[in-house]
This record gives structure tokens, sequence and C-alpha cells, in this order.
């Protein structure tokens, strides 16, 4: 199981996660969208908007962002217990479903069960969105059934499945650094294999480094004309 720790700037915290928290439950969403955690995790630290989640779970790997002891607004449900108690998981690709969206489920259900052994919870820890406001959502969970994601975690609790205790914090104990980028447009994808393009560096542009993953640096660039940040990888930028 590979997790990536992806640092909220703290200038975001009065707008993502204002309030400290002790987490109680781990509460599932569905994205609504065909994007990749990475992707996810970088619009919604990137934006201002008052929406935000702990982790985006895709078909490769397990993205956070939020740390856990600070509250999310994914839930609905105001300052009740789903923002204010509960860890946010976003699984991708549930808008058009398929393998993909089925191998993010399959990784999420892994990663819920490694968080609720790390806290000792059992599987009454595990809620959806819609227990809090009555949204349906994780809506493509939903619609393939909700105990059958449930017995997809307990597998991993220690039924014929055990969880994969070899895990991979990629990036959580890399110091970020600054880079300048050099004389050419440098162009940002939202996946190591650099396969979809979200933007790019212009010349001499200051970016923030996470370190490299797959031999692709992780940068972290503000979106031109605007506030907003975006996060991806390039394929040629190395620490400075």
């Amino acid at each position: 199981m590979q997790i990536t720790n992806v640092v909220c700037p703290t200038n975001k915290y009065s707008i993502k996660c204002p309030f400290e928290m002790n987490p109680e439950y781990i509460t599932i969403h569905n994205t609504a969208n065909d994007a990749s955690a990475m992707a996810e995790i970088s619009y919604m630290i990137g934006n201002n908007n008052k929406c935000s989640f702990h982790v985006a779970v895709d078909n490769e790997r397990v993205v956070t962002a939020i740390p856990f002891n600070r509250n999310a607004w994914h839930a609905g449900d105001g300052r009740g217990t789903g923002n204010m108690k509960s860890i946010g998981i976003e699984i991708c690709y549930s808008r058009s479903g398929g393998e993909r969206f089925e191998q993010a489920e399959r990784l999420c259900a892994e990663y819920t069960a490694y968080l609720l052994k790390q806290y000792g919870w059992g599987i009454d820890r595990v809620k959806k969105h819609q227990d809090w406001s009555g949204k349906y959502c994780p809506h493509r969970t939903l619609d393939m059934g909700w105990e059958r994601f449930l017995n997809m975690v307990n597998s991993y609790l220690g039924g014929t499945t055990p969880i994969n205790n070899n895990v991979n914090n990629d990036g959580s104990d890399v110091e970020m650094k600054t880079y300048q980028n050099g004389s050419t447009t440098e162009v940002v994808y939202a996946d190591t294999n650099c396969t979809n393009r979200i933007g790019s560096l212009n010349p001499r542009e200051a970016c923030d480094c996470f370190g490299i993953f797959n031999d692709r640096a992780m940068v972290r660039y503000k979106v031109d004309g605007s506030n907003n940040y975006k996060i991806g990888f390039c394929k040629w930028l190395r620490w400075s």
C-alpha cells in the first residue's frame, strides 16, 4: 500500500481545517469525478472553497493532505460529528466506475482497515457520508452495496485477506525545498507516468518540491493569475 503525504499549507487551515480534532469515525465518500487521487488533493488544497477532506484514494495510491488532528468540511453537517469528529476519505473514479474504481475501492477498504487497526477501532466506526447529512454518497459504493464494502474492510481486518502491513509512506519525511525553473517551460502532470498534463511551470517560475516519486519530482505551484495552487509531477525537475 503506497501512501503519499502531501502537506496542506498552514495558511489554508482557516479555510480547510480550522478546528483541532480527535477523530472518532471514518467517513467514506465517492468523488463523483474521474480524476486521480493526486489531482483531487491538488484541487482541494489549491482552491479557497470551504470544502475539504483528509484523504483521496485511487487505484494506485493513498494520498493524505489534511492532518488527522484537524477537522475537514466533507460531511455536510456543519459543526456536527461528521465534520468535526471523522476522517473523510474520497474514493476516486466513481463517475464512470469500472475497473479503476473497483481497484480504488479495494485499496480504500485496505487503508480503512489499516486506520481501524491504528486507532484500535471496530468496523462500527466506518460511516458513509449519507449517515451524517442524508446525501446519497458514496453513490457508486452504495449502488454496489454498502454491506459489501464493509465486508471488504472486514476481510482486511483479519479475514481471508490479511492487511498489507508493508506501508510505504512516500514523502512523509522529505523536507520541502524551493526550486526555480530554468529558461524553458516545464510541463506538470497529474501522474508519475506523465500521461495526464495538468499545467506547466513558466521559465524562472519558483515552486515547492516535496520529493522524488518514481523518478519524478512532486511540485506545488501557483496557477497563473490566481492565489490557487496545484500539485503535480515533472519529468526533468531536480532538487536545487
